[in-house]
């Protein structure tokens, strides 16, 4: 088994955990049209939401790999170091109706209950959490679309997810959420629509 490997499974659960367990209950009142939801099948890929331009001024010399770790969150994007074989950066999303409606300090209730600190201005609301020696986690809800993002730093300098934090927040922008997105060159396409079952 590959050292680390422990490591690796951890900060995942880790980070699809505080994901899930952020979601409030509050019922969405009417906020006018409806748009269309964004879901697992709509979110772009990691490529599309953290181009290489971002990538590279976030992460630079990380290489990026792209997994969908549970079935209501977006893409998990991966990042690994060359040089620094102890750090794993992961950054995912979770949109939900519900986030564009819900008050900042439901969101951040579980991140702080479960021994988080807010952090202030970034985004709607924003916390931080340890969960592990080594290991920061960062979860921010955008203020443009439903979407929460949460950041995982494992080894090395954990602060600087708070920079991968704001770096991902600033390029989450909401017509990349809308069907049919634009999608940059060199990132993988999405499967053809099959139409309706």
């Amino acid at each position: 088994m590959r050292a680390g490997g422990g490591r690796a499974a951890l900060w995942v659960t880790l980070a699809l955990g505080l994901a899930c367990r952020s979601r409030t209950a509050e019922p969405v009142t009417d906020a006018g049209p409806a748009r269309a939801p964004v879901t697992q099948e709509t979110l772009p890929s990691c490529e599309v939401l953290l181009p290489s331009d971002v990538r590279e001024a976030m992460l630079p010399g990380f290489t990026m790999k792209q997994e969908r770790a549970c079935p209501t969150c977006g893409p998990l994007c991966i990042f690994r170091s060359a040089s620094e074989k102890d750090v794993t950066v992961s950054v995912t999303w979770d949109c939900r109706p519900h986030y564009a409606q819900a008050d900042p300090h439901a969101l951040l209730a579980p991140s702080l209950q479960a021994g988080g600190e807010e952090i202030p201005a970034l985004g709607r609301a924003a916390a931080r959490r340890s969960p592990a020696q080594g290991m920061l986690q960062v979860m921010t809800w955008d203020d443009d679309t439903p979407c929460a993002l949460v950041v995982t730093w494992l080894g090395g300098e954990p602060e600087q997810a708070l920079d991968v934090a704001r770096a991902a927040l600033t390029a989450t922008r909401p017509d990349l959420f809308q069907p049919g997105a634009p999608v940059p060159p060199g990132a993988p396409a999405p499967p053809p629509d099959a139409g309706a079952p």
